[in-house]
């Protein structure tokens, strides 16, 4: 599955969509437009939009000039949380490129950051809806909600599952199932086919963190740009190590916690790694990568069959399968 099987039904229209991006962080302010083109080149695959784009011709058939605000909406968004995210975690590379705190600094990247959002608000606005306002505001501030809860649990260590399944699905599932539901904003006004895909970017939003987590621990950093055991030297503990906890002895268990209370080493990292896998983690993890993927594949039963909609399911395959 590649991303070819699900641009194809709005090929055309995702190109229209990277220029009229392009367009908007357009200023005339010199640095404010050096940093705001830096942020164009070094954005990633364009996913949140091509939801947004999706989810449009799935209700409609057609993509509309509010469906392309809406997909510079939430690409200016999510642009503005990375930005935010690589200076709370002193992150110097984003996408295999340095970040904007890396040669800007943290200043210029927070106020980079507002800038970002500011740019979201006035192309939200622009939509003339009022739903469309509030689930963007719902959605920014669950993603918040849910980043400042990671960093708590980062703190003290304790967390389980279904605490998991929040932070995810407000860090990450907030803004995925916002442009799935803000592409039937924009087309229709049937209220069932916006809860369907509000359900279906919950349920995709959540599989995609999970399939992210994996990667901490079986990924490889020359092919997606993530160093293996980050996330636990960021005190960061996810699906595959909270379950390997409830499974493994108290005092195995306590062995590695203390672990990453303290700097994690290389050998650490391999340590926590083989307990994980030893103990079910990585495979439960991948098992409900697919509960919450085939939920995402339910949720689509709800439409006619379509180009836009092979398009989607595509979208699920290619999470459960991509290695970056």
């Amino acid at each position: 599955m590649t991303l070819k099987d699900i641009f194809d039904p709005i090929d055309g229209e995702l190109e229209v969509f990277k220029k009229k991006f392009k367009e908007q962080l357009t200023s005339k302010i010199k640095i404010v437009d050096t940093i705001a083109q830096y942020v164009v080149k070094s954005r990633g695959k364009n996913l949140r939009p091509m939801l947004v784009l999706l989810c449009s011709k799935l209700c409609d058939g057609t993509v509309t000039e509010r469906s392309y605000r809406a997909a510079i909406t939430i690409e200016l968004v999510h642009s503005a949380t990375l930005v935010h995210d690589d200076v709370v975690d002193g992150a110097d590379m984003r996408r295999g490129m340095p970040s904007i705190n890396a040669i800007w600094k943290n200043k210029m990247a927070v106020l980079m950051g507002d800038y970002l959002l500011a740019n979201a608000l006035i192309s939200i606005v622009d939509i003339k809806s009022f739903d469309a306002m509030m689930l963007l505001s719902n959605a920014t501030k669950r993603a918040s909600q849910g980043e400042l809860l990671q960093i708590d649990k980062s703190r003290k260590l304790d967390i389980d599952e279904e605490t998991y399944i929040q932070i995810v699905s407000d860090k990450t599932g907030a803004l995925i199932a916002a442009a799935c539901e803000l592409g039937a904003i924009t087309t229709t006004e049937n209220m069932e086919d916006r809860k369907a895909l509000k359900e279906f970017g919950e349920n995709i939003g959540i599989a995609f963190q999970i399939k992210d987590d994996l990667f901490d621990f079986e990924g490889v950093q020359t092919i997606i740009g993530k160093t293996k055991g980050r996330d636990l030297k960021e005190q960061k503990i996810t699906l595959p190590l909270i379950h390997a906890f409830s499974k493994a002895p108290r005092a195995e268990s306590k062995r590695v916690l203390k672990m990453i209370k303290n700097d994690v080493s290389r050998s650490d990292v391999k340590h926590i790694i083989a307990f994980t896998e030893t103990h079910g983690g990585l495979e439960y993890a991948k098992k409900r990568l697919k509960d919450y993927s085939d939920r995402a594949i339910a949720n689509l039963s709800h439409f006619k069959d379509s180009k836009a909609k092979e398009g989607l399911k595509n979208f699920v395959q290619f999470n459960m399968e991509r290695n970056k």
